[in-house]
């Protein structure tokens, strides 16, 4: 079932799985990207990779294409996801945010080519295994009316309360 989704998830973003597909060369300080789309949040990013020849110079990132578009420049930029250079490694990522995303696999500068391969999977309803939470403002304002609701219990019991004993008199 997973794998279904996976397979119309890339169709529907207009690509192709990337599943174990063909490993590649990456020469010292290259680069290969995998471009996909998220239109149904939340979608789960889970990414492999493992250097069959060469060196353990290579790690993965998660990026948005907006990042995306720095790291190409050669800019500082940020990351939502980073394995640390290696053989292998792997990371998961949720994704909250519909968009564009690339995975990038990188072979360090100065480093001796290295033939990878790149495992890419989505899942677009990750279940159990995220745990959702409500954001700042939300969390807030929850409190905020659950202290609101408290008080006037308390007042308008405290008042029927006082009410009561004044009438027993």
């Amino acid at each position: 079932m997973n794998l279904f989704f996976t397979i119309a998830f890339f169709f529907a973003a207009g690509g192709a799985p990337q599943d174990g597909g063909q490993p590649f060369r990456l020469e010292p300080g290259d680069f290969r990207w995998v471009p996909f789309t998220v239109r149904q949040t939340p979608s789960e990013v889970d990414c492999r990779f493992e250097v069959i020849r060469g060196n353990p110079s290579v790690h993965v990132e998660l990026l948005p294409m907006s990042e995306f578009r720095l790291f190409n420049r050669g800019r500082e930029h940020d990351t939502m996801a980073l394995t640390p250079d290696g053989k292998n490694g792997e990371f998961r990522r949720v994704i909250d945010v519909r968009g564009q995303y690339a995975v990038v696999v990188v072979n360090a500068r100065g480093a001796p080519p290295a033939t990878v391969s790149l495992r890419l999977q989505t899942n677009l309803n990750p279940g159990a295994d995220v745990a959702l939470t409500l954001s700042p403002g939300r969390r807030l304002a929850v409190i905020l009316i659950s202290f609101a609701f408290f008080f006037i219990t308390v007042a308008w019991s405290g008042r029927k309360l006082v009410r009561a004993m004044r009438g027993a008199r």
